[in-house]
């Protein structure tokens, strides 16, 4: 179990499945944050009994808010880079493995979960906007990104200290990929198992596409990434 990495996991309406996100976690890396946005159900309990460091928002602020403090209380401890994953099942805890090789071999400072790698269990909607704004941010990056919409990712704490990240909601992971490309970082994927269950994820194709492909308009032209002060798209 290693203790010089962490991980933080975002979870809302995850009761059925924060807890074994959690523990099947926590057989790679000692320390795992949840962060309980708004929840109304038992998410927070069952990551508790897991074993999780938790932190509760109120009310509910969004998948980046979520980020975003999660990120703000595992660099406390200054660990060498900080795992992040979905608590609704969608990212299987047994891909961890994967990422630390990468990290240990030194293959990036953002490491990236690649789904792609079976595609027919991939919902039609899904794939098609997540394969439209992968080739629009392969432009605005200049970087070859495959699978830009996965949450599922390593990055260093040095990498995450300049990033001034501000999204509030599902724009995060755009904005991470476009601040990282403006300082340089070393991108690289990791293969991870491709998963969509019952529950499904709170994002919406076409309105959620709709707001992150506007923020990255914002991020890529008017948002300094060296300004840590200022205002922020969603």
């Amino acid at each position: 179990m290693r203790r010089d990495l962490c991980a933080v996991i975002p979870a809302y309406q995850c009761e059925a499945t924060i807890g074994a996100v959690v523990e099947g976690t926590r057989r790679h890396l000692a320390d795992v944050w949840v962060i309980d946005d708004g929840s109304s159900d038992s998410t927070g309990e069952e990551a508790l009994r897991a074993g999780a460091r938790l932190e509760r928002l109120e009310p509910n602020a969004g998948k980046g808010s979520a980020l975003r403090h999660g990120l703000a209380c595992a660099l406390r401890d200054k660990p060498a880079a900080v795992l992040l994953l979905d608590g609704d099942g969608q990212h299987d805890p047994a891909d961890v493995p994967g990422f630390l090789e990468a990290w240990d071999r030194g293959a990036g400072d953002l490491i990236m979960g690649n789904r792609w790698g079976n595609l027919a269990v991939i919902p039609g909607a899904r794939y098609w906007t997540n394969y439209i704004g992968s080739r629009i941010l392969s432009w605005m990056t200049g970087r070859e990104l495959v699978d830009s919409q996965s949450g599922y990712r390593l990055l260093s704490r040095g990498l995450i200290e300049r990033l001034h990240l501000r999204s509030r909601r599902y724009a995060i992971e755009t904005e991470m990929l476009i601040k990282a490309a403006q300082v340089g970082a070393r991108f690289a994927y990791v293969p991870v198992r491709t998963i969509y269950g019952e529950q499904g994820s709170h994002f919406r194709p076409v309105p959620d596409t709709f707001q992150i492909a506007c923020a990255a308009i914002y991020y890529k032209v008017f948002d300094d990434v060296g300004r840590p002060e200022g205002g922020g798209a969603s």
